[in-house]
């Protein structure tokens, strides 16, 4: 009995053995085989998109990768293989520790993959399930990165502070804090950014990693104006061995952090860094930021010089290039407040950016704002010069005409000059704390150097080192004589420039404006470009003092002017003294709309309302015209006629009446209303609709093809028309016939001109009155010879029958009818 009970102990505990060796076996297969292999292929993933990626030192500087499917080569290879590796693991070892990792794994391959539906799904299921802390914290961390690349803020937060509470794994922590890093990062929190980092500092190892944490902490105190702080964390980044990337930019912002150094001290710095030959492709960058020192302390032309001197160093960054002509023009705009300038770098600095840039439209808007401002500017500038012009003697006049053509010339010569000498430096690159600073000596920089032997080598050539060549005689004969000949040429030229300078001088003499005629023209435009500057001032540029200063020029300059009203409402508008201007408008302005927004402020109001309902009723007639509902149109719009006929948007709703008294009558009918319609038309869109109908209509009617003979009726019509049908020499004294018999009978109607066919034209006009056409029609022939009544055929007809007429062509047909 005592060997029984001992083999079945033996069985049992060979049985326990047996179940803890096949986990074990579980456990090192999963972990050295297909998870070992998935981690792999998972961290190739990672690396590729460590080394692809892009860091802008300029704003918070990223730890961690950006996840971009298109800087991974064979991503969905990598990713399928990593979850089939995992899977594999799954189904083969599923009591193993690895098993819920391995989910967790799965989730961050669809994540790097972008597939983050997916990802989230895989991700929850994991912390849903697993009791393991590992798998658990994996799956948070990658979670907390999907929410924050699907850009749902709220969740990943959610997580992070989930995670915040837990202890971290060891193997994890690094993980979480980039991950967190990069969320907050994304939701502009500096200070959980910074306690970030401040944890991240006790832990990285790693050089590069540490060299970035120590980076980017010093850019946030850089951003508080912790100076000596920031500049400690850019210092111990450059102690580090940096890359070069790094350690170039650690020395750029170091120097922001020195702004209240000496400018001594600033000077030696920038100096060392132009004199090290590793910075030579990168002088753009510490100009640019020599120029925003200078800005930050309000040396604004010297930092227009620093950022002038980035430009010419400049090779092939944009951004940088479109940075410094942004800066030199928001200096002459903001503080120098020279706007043609400023206009020209705004222009600049918009050739340098795409229109997808988010700075792209509110930059074109100011650029577009200076552009019309300029544009006056110079106007009044140019008026006014041309008249003083005629004012003072001919000789002072002369003097000024030649030597404003002697400057012009000069101009082009110097503009000459530095055109062929494009490919060589013309400012020295030095360093330019204040104006009087001379620079370093030449031969410590390597860029003056390089640019001293081009211009040599442009003048004198390549020539050997000797003793005393610029006394060397080298020139042949053929020299001498081609040199001979350039003399000669220039002495030609001379001579010339001479002869244009007189006649420049007389078509500019002659083209003054002597005459009272020629001084009103340019008085004219003077008074609108005054108008123009002050309401950009106030109302664009937000200048209101300046616009007040150019509406008071104008009311004392043109006190007749066309646009004195409205100045002064603009001053009864922004000026201290509105009483003096209310007054004004009041006393001597009754007829304007300014005095109707005095008494009424709310009449601008008013008719904004009115036309926001004329809108809705057209929308409304709109529709009912589309489904055929000519007649209710019709009716509708006569009856809004009576009480908004003076608003101008309601020209769109009698083209909408014109429209469908032709649609109702036929092709005929359309022309003719349209025809009337552009008569009265003034606003330009209603016009361009009305004339693209036209010839729509025009171009139908030319091709469509009537099949047999027409068949007329007697009608009842609501119009009628008289219709006389000539050819095209004839054309213009019939009409002309036939608007002196309506001027004959003292009536008004419109006289409208038609094509037929390629040969026949006809002229009509229309009434509701069949008696009043019929009077015309008398009065028409008795004013022509028997001659004319026998090639110009003419009768009254009903609308349907001419509709008819107009789509057979064929008159004759109704001729018949007629004297039937």
């Amino acid at each position: 009995m005592k060997i029984k009970a001992y083999y079945i102990f033996i069985i049992i505990l060979f049985y326990s053995c047996n179940s803890a060796i096949n986990t074990a076996y579980d456990d090192t297969t999963a972990r050295y085989n297909a998870y070992f292999i998935a981690n792999e292929v998972i961290s190739e993933i990672e690396d590729e998109l460590f080394e692809s990626a892009e860091y802008n030192y300029d704003s918070l500087i990223s730890l961690t990768y950006e996840i971009d499917t298109n800087k991974v080569s064979g991503l969905k290879d990598k990713k399928d293989k990593s979850i089939q590796k995992l899977s594999i693991l799954i189904q083969r070892h599923p009591e193993s520790k690895y098993v819920y990792p391995s989910y967790a794994l799965i989730g961050k391959s669809r994540l790097l993959a972008l597939d983050i539906g997916q990802a989230i799904t895989t991700l929850k299921y994991v912390n849903s399930k697993t009791n393991n802390s590992i798998a658990k914290q994996m799956s948070l961390i990658y979670l907390m990165r999907a929410y924050t690349e699907k850009e749902d803020y709220s969740a990943a937060l959610e997580v992070n502070n989930f995670l915040k509470k837990l202890s971290l794994e060891k193997s994890l922590a690094t993980e979480y804090y980039l991950n967190a890093h990069y969320l907050h990062k994304k939701v502009n929190n500096l200070d959980e950014t910074l306690n970030i980092l401040f944890e991240l500092e006790k832990i990285v190892k790693k050089r590069r990693l540490i060299n970035k944490v120590y980076f980017a902490i010093g850019q946030i105190y850089l951003t508080q104006d912790q100076y000596d702080i920031a500049g400690s964390y850019f210092q111990k980044c450059l102690k580090n061995n940096p890359t070069f990337e790094m350690e170039f930019n650690a020395k750029i912002f170091y120097f922001k952090s020195l702004i209240n150094s000496s400018e001594a001290d600033i000077k030696k710095y920038f100096e060392k860094l132009i004199k090290d030959k590793k910075n030579e492709d990168k002088l753009d960058r510490v100009y640019y930021e020599l120029g925003l020192f200078n800005l930050k302390k309000e040396n604004y032309n010297v930092a227009i010089d620093n950022f002038k001197l980035s430009i010419s160093e400049n090779k092939s960054r944009r951004e940088l290039m479109y940075n410094c002509f942004k800066n030199i023009a928001d200096i002459y705009y903001d503080n120098l407040t020279n706007y043609k300038s400023s206009k020209l770098y705004y222009d600049s600095a918009l050739a340098n950016i795409n229109r997808e840039n988010k700075d792209y439209n509110s930059l074109k808007e100011k650029s577009d704002v200076l552009t019309e401002l300029v544009f006056n500017l110079e106007i009044i500038e140019k008026n006014d010069s041309l008249i003083y012009l005629t004012t003072i003697p001919e000789s002072e006049v002369l003097k000024v005409i030649e030597t404003n053509i002697k400057n012009k010339e000069k101009k082009q010569r110097e503009n000459k000059i530095k055109n062929n000498n494009q490919n060589f430096l013309i400012d020295e690159p030095k360093v330019i704390i204040n104006s009087e600073n001379k620079g370093s000596w030449y031969f410590n920089n390597p860029t003056l150097v390089s640019s001293g032997r081009n211009e040599f080598i442009r003048k004198w050539g390549n020539r050997e080192l000797t003793d005393n060549w610029r006394l060397t005689s080298k020139m042949s004969f053929s020299t001498l004589d081609e040199s001979n000949q350039e003399v000669n040429k220039e002495t030609n030229n001379i001579v010339e420039s001479e002869e244009e300078v007189k006649m420049s001088t007389k078509e500019l003499m002659s083209s003054l404006p002597f005459s009272n005629e020629a001084k009103d023209i340019l008085n004219k435009e003077t008074e609108k470009a005054y108008v123009a500057i002050g309401k950009i001032y106030v109302q664009k540029l937000d200048e209101k003092l300046k616009g007040i200063n150019t509406f008071k020029i104008f009311i004392n300059r043109f006190k007749n002017s066309e646009y004195y009203a409205e100045v002064i409402y603009q001053l009864y508008l922004i000026d201290e003294e509105k009483e003096k201007y209310k007054n004004i408008i009041l006393s001597e302005y009754k007829e304007t709309i300014f005095y109707k927004l005095i008494i009424n402020p709310d009449y601008k109001v008013d008719e904004f309302r009115e036309y926001n309902l004329l809108r809705t009723l057209y929308g409304n007639l709109y529709n009912k015209l589309v489904n055929e509902k000519n007649k209710s149109v019709i009716k509708e719009v006569d009856s809004l006629q009576k009480i908004y006929y003076k608003n101008p948007f309601f020209e769109n709703i009698n083209l909408l009446r014109s429209i469908a008294l032709g649609k109702k009558g036929g092709n005929f009918s359309l022309q003719f209303e349209l025809k009337k319609f552009l008569i009265a038309a003034q606003e330009r869109s209603t016009i361009d609709y009305a004339s693209s109908l036209l010839n729509s209509a025009e171009t139908v009617h030319k091709d469509f093809i009537f099949s047999g003979l027409p068949s007329f009726k007697k009608n009842e019509d609501e119009r009628y028309y008289f219709i006389v049908i000539k050819n095209d020499e004839e054309e213009e004294n019939i009409t002309i016939k036939l608007d002196n018999s309506i001027k004959g009978l003292n009536k008004k109607n419109d006289i409208f001109s038609f094509k037929l066919d390629d040969e026949t034209y006809f002229d009509a006009i229309s009434d509701n009155d069949l008696s009043s056409l019929k009077k015309i029609e008398e009065k028409f022939n008795s004013n022509l010879d028997m001659k004319e009544i026998k090639v110009n055929a003419n009768f009254v007809v009903g609308e349907k029958n001419m509709n008819l007429i107009f789509r057979s062509k064929n008159f004759s047909e109704f001729l018949k009818f007629y004297k039937r």
